[in-house]
C-alpha cells in the first residue's frame, strides 16, 4: 500500500531567554528533507505499532519539532508527539491510547538515537511569574494529555538550551485527489507498504517568547495545515 504525505515547516521561538545566533547566511534549510526522511524512517521502523498506528494522521502522528540550540544552524534533536488526540478518542480502538507513556520522544540528529522525552523533562521550573502561570494554568492539562512540550525539557539534561524550534508537519493526502507536484519527496516504508512524503513550502508561524502556551500543539489547527498537492500518483 502506498499513500501520500504532504509536509510543511513552521517556525516558532521556544520558551526561554536564549536568542538564536546562526552564522551569517545560514538557514534551517541546511537540515534537508532527505535527512529528515532518513530519521523519520528510523523512528517508524522502531516504533510503528508501539508508539503510533497511523502515520500522517493528525489524530495520531503527523509532526515533529526540530530543536535548535542558541548557536546551532542545524537542529540538535527532534521532539515527536504521537497518539495526539487519544485523550479525546479513548473509546476508539484505532485512535485511543496505544501507550500513554509513549507519547513523547526525542530523536538525536547525530546518530539518530531515539529516547523517551520523559527522561529530559524538567523536575522544577524557574521561579518567575511566567513559569508560575504556566504551572498553574497549563501544566495540569498537559499532564492529563501525557504531553511534554519543548519548553518543558530541561536544558541541563538535554545538554543545550532550546533557542528556537521548527515544526515539520506531514499530512496524509487522499489517493486520487488532484495534486500539484511537491518540491521534494520522501518514501517512508511501513510494514504493509510505503508512504511518500512531499516537502511543502516554508510557512512562518511567529509566536512571541512571552506568549506562554502558544507552543502547545493544540494551537496548530487543521485549517492552518497547508497540503501541497501532486498530480496523477497514488
Amino acid at each position: 500500500m502506498t499513500f501520500w504525505l504532504s509536509a510543511w515547516l513552521a517556525a516558532a521561538p521556544a520558551w526561554g531567554l536564549y536568542p538564536a545566533e546562526p552564522r551569517a547566511g545560514a538557514s534551517a534549510s541546511e537540515f534537508t528533507v532527505g535527512e529528515f526522511g532518513s530519521l523519520l524512517q528510523r523512528f517508524v521502523d522502531a516504533l510503528h505499532q508501539k508508539a503510533f498506528r497511523h502515520l500522517g494522521d493528525e489524530r495520531d502522528f503527523d509532526h515533529g519539532h526540530l530543536l535548535f540550540g542558541p548557536r546551532h544552524n542545524r537542529p540538535v534533536a527532534i521532539l515527536y508527539h504521537t497518539q495526539e488526540l487519544a485523550h479525546y478518542l479513548s473509546g476508539s480502538k484505532d485512535f485511543g491510547y496505544l501507550d500513554p507513556g509513549g507519547r513523547n520522544w526525542i530523536q538525536w540528529i547525530d546518530g539518530g538515537g531515539i529516547e523517551k522525552a520523559d527522561s529530559y523533562e524538567r523536575i522544577s521550573y524557574p521561579p518567575t511569574a511566567h513559569w508560575a502561570w504556566f504551572q498553574e494554568r497549563e501544566l495540569p492539562d498537559l499532564r492529563r494529555h501525557h504531553t511534554i512540550l519543548d519548553k518543558m525539557l530541561d536544558p541541563d539534561r538535554l545538554g543545550t538550551p532550546i533557542a528556537r524550534t521548527r515544526q515539520w508537519v506531514f499530512s496524509k493526502v487522499a489517493c486520487g485527489q488532484a495534486r500539484e507536484a511537491p518540491e521534494a519527496e520522501i518514501s517512508i516504508r511501513l510494514p504493509d507498504g510505503a508512504s511518500r512524503l512531499g516537502r511543502g513550502r516554508d510557512r512562518e508561524m511567529e509566536r512571541g517568547i512571552q506568549e506562554i502556551g502558544q507552543g502547545d500543539d493544540r494551537q496548530i489547527r487543521p485549517a492552518q495545515r497547508v497540503h501541497q498537492q501532486s498530480a496523477g500518483l497514488a
